[in-house]
């Protein structure tokens, strides 16, 4: 009678290519970096969007790249029009609204625009297309995603959203249908992280296919968090933080066990490595650093 002995775990066969470990570690490396610059970006135009319009109306403010600090008291209250702030200037709730949803509208409706992009990019390398998605993901969330924000934080987004609905019932569910749509288009962002990835071999079973999803998305997402953190010293803007948190809404499609791609994407073929050389990393550190540090000059308007 034959018996199946277990093989010791030091003399298993080291898994290779895209299901290594050192593969998966450097897909989620690189995945990181691309969702750090695109939430950095996002930030950067929502941010210069109100700048814009701060100037346009004559509200004194400080800018820097990822910040905005008024130079006096601009308390709005909430169901009080014309609220007198900075000096003379009253805020009218045009104003209010224009000043504080024209971003994540206009954002948003960009970001469908570049999911029409991503269509026509079939033949694009697999980074361009993991980076473009997402910048996708990120722009046409960035609505609802104010919304789940504005509901605990009455900033950015939140200023408009306080005026718009006064009671907070009002202003709880509409940040739960915010959800319940966010949840419900998660297979379609997976999908489209799916389709940039670099490898057939994550099609084979649902398994490799969750595990590339865990890979270019869930472990960046949770990464990309804490490096968000050093942007947003000395962490008093929660607004932004709750705001990148509610983007963790795909987590959430991985407890789906029925989920599966079969359609299998079109996939250019790649047989190098994700990063050709160590420096590939340091380049990127670097270029984060940079950033961090052009965020600390600021400019008064």
């Amino acid at each position: 009678m034959n018996t199946l002995k277990r093989v010791p775990r030091r003399h298993r066969p080291a898994i290779q290519g895209p299901l290594s470990s050192r593969a998966l570690f450097e897909l989620s490396l690189l995945s990181t970096f691309y969702f750090v610059i695109a939430a950095l970006l996002l930030q950067l135009l929502m941010n210069s969007c109100t700048a814009l319009l701060l100037k346009v109306y004559g509200i004194t403010f400080q800018y820097s790249l990822f910040a905005i600090d008024f130079l006096s008291d601009t308390s709005l209250i909430p169901g009080v029009a014309g609220v007198v702030t900075a000096g003379t200037i009253k805020w009218s709730e045009d104003q209010i609204y224009l000043i504080y949803a024209t971003g994540p509208v206009l954002l948003s409706a960009a970001g469908f625009l570049l999911l029409l992009l991503l269509k026509k990019l079939k033949n694009a390398h697999w980074k361009v297309k993991l980076a473009l998605t997402w910048m996708a993901f990120l722009m046409v969330n960035t609505l609802a995603c104010s919304v789940v924000a504005g509901v605990f934080f009455y900033d950015g987004f939140g200023v408009a959203l306080h005026w718009i609905a006064s009671s907070s019932v009002a202003r709880m569910l509409m940040a739960l249908l915010a959800l319940v749509i966010l949840v419900f288009f998660s297979r379609f962002w997976q999908r489209m992280f799916l389709k940039a990835s670099y490898t057939t071999a994550f099609f084979d079973i649902r398994q490799h296919q969750m595990t590339y999803i865990k890979n270019v998305f869930l472990k960046p997402w949770i990464y990309g968090l804490l490096i968000l953190l050093v942007f947003n010293w000395p962490f008093s803007n929660l607004y932004w933080r709750t705001f990148l948190l509610s983007f963790g809404f795909m987590s959430i499609a991985l407890l789906d066990r029925s989920m599966q791609m079969h359609r299998q994407p079109h996939i250019r073929k790649h047989r190098k490595r994700i990063f050709r050389s160590w420096h590939q990393p340091v380049y990127f550190t670097l270029v984060l650093v940079l950033i961090w540090v052009l965020d600390n000059f600021v400019i008064n308007f």
